[in-house]
């Protein structure tokens, strides 16, 4: 542990410091455009149609979003590129810490620490470093909630305020919705309806023009083919089907991975394995989604702890394969102009992030369906039918693994609603 934790630091503190060396030379495109918006939420300016931006990019979240990036105007841009990639990496810590202390590692600190220098090697991680994205603090919301570390009385805040950031999250809810808990649906429509509201009552027209037409709005992010896209759909329509024809099947593909979402979300969470419910419920919105470019995929920082704790051996093998490969940005080697030319084998190498993540996907599915899926990890103990608490800790001689902490812990009553304890 302590080569793992130095290895990590090392690691980290490179990745840190380049990318505050490049974030003090260059600009920071895409916080640029949220303090663009903010600036514009403070002027009076339009958040759309004539939107203000020095970049040439659009503003295409909604009014709360601006709301929310005001305070980038409050310092200079270099100050703000700085502070926000201090604070996407300590966003990134957040996450590696709740699911180290969920999956029951120890020490979680110094495991968290070590995979989160680790994770900065990821190219979904560099990407949002280089652009400034703001996709990992909607994860840190999202994995806040359906891990167990927001209070049990507001749980469903976190998927709420993310959702009402950038609409993606919302389907998060669909892991309480399998854990049948609608306290916290409730909650999370609840909040995401609030963060509207806000938005109307400060941009009435603004807000109008959002939800009745840049909400519907399918060319945003770009063509399907861009090579980044790593989506089923982006990878399909680089040289093996037309482009319009993916589109047509958008939907098809997303419905076919909600639903195999739900199902291998639902068999993890009947098994107390939350942790990787989350992870193939990212996988399911990347994958599935029209388009999903590498930063959009941060959500598979999750799949490090996972290499220490999945107990299925196949499942570890493609974990690991896939932290591995995800470090090289292989979409790279492929122009625009010629994504939609099949060549092989840079095909393979350029949809490398999209293709394992479709074999974790798989592999999960392959093992829900097989009813090869263990009861537990080799750390987070399982649901129980019995009565009390699942708590090891308070048996330690009943097992050798190392329990997962009792904040997180599902006990079997709640379990059937869906309420995780504190």
């Amino acid at each position: 542990m302590p080569l793992l934790l130095l290895l990590g630091a090392v690691l980290g503190a490179l990745n840190l410091g380049q990318s505050l060396f490049f974030a003090a030379h260059e600009t920071l495109l895409d916080v640029g455009v949220f303090r663009d918006a903010g600036a514009a939420f403070v002027n009076g300016d339009p958040l759309y149609e004539g939107f203000p931006t020095r970049s040439g990019f659009a503003f295409i979240y909604p009014p709360f979003a601006a709301l929310l990036f005001v305070p980038l105007t409050w310092v200079s841009e270099l100050t703000m590129d700085i502070l926000w990639n201090c604070s996407i990496v300590a966003a990134l810590f957040g996450i590696m810490a709740m699911a180290c202390h969920r999956l029951g590692l120890r020490p979680w600190w110094a495991w968290a620490a070590a995979l989160t220098g680790f994770a900065t090697c990821l190219d979904t991680m560099s990407s949002n470093l280089y652009y400034g994205q703001i996709n990992i603090f909607l994860v840190l919301l999202v994995a806040a909630d359906v891990l167990g570390y927001t209070p049990k009385a507001v749980r469903g805040i976190g998927i709420g305020i993310a959702a009402g950031i950038k609409l993606t999250p919302a389907a998060y809810g669909v892991i309480f919705l399998v854990r049948k808990d609608w306290w916290s649906v409730a909650r999370s429509a609840g909040f995401f309806l609030l963060t509207a509201v806000i938005g109307f009552i400060f941009r009435p027209r603004e807000s109008l023009y959002f939800w009745t037409e840049e909400f519907f709005a399918t060319d945003r992010g770009g063509d399907v083919y861009y090579p980044p896209n790593q989506g089923l759909g982006g990878m399909l329509s680089r040289g093996l089907v037309d482009a319009g024809v993916v589109e047509k099947l958008a939907p098809v593909i997303l419905i076919l991975f909600a639903a195999a979402s739900i199902f291998i979300a639902y068999r993890l969470e009947q098994r107390g394995r939350s942790v990787e419910a989350l992870l193939i419920v990212v996988l399911g919105i990347s994958l599935g989604g029209p388009f999903a470019v590498s930063h959009h995929w941060v959500g598979i920082v999750l799949a490090l702890p996972l290499i220490f704790t999945v107990k299925e051996q196949g499942l570890r093998f493609l974990l690991a394969v896939a932290a591995g490969a995800w470090i090289v940005p292989g979409y790279e080697l492929v122009a625009e102009e010629k994504a939609q030319e099949f060549a092989w084998p840079l095909w393979f190498n350029s949809n490398i992030i999209g293709l394992m993540g479709l074999a974790i996907f798989v592999g999960y599915l392959i093992f829900c369906f097989g009813g090869r899926l263990s009861a537990d990890t080799l750390s987070e103990p399982p649901h129980e039918d019995g009565g009390g608490d699942t708590d090891r800790s308070a048996h330690p001689g009943a097992d050798h693994r190392p329990s997962r902490p009792a904040a997180a812990e599902v006990d079997a009553k709640d379990s059937r609603t869906g309420e995780l304890h504190r």
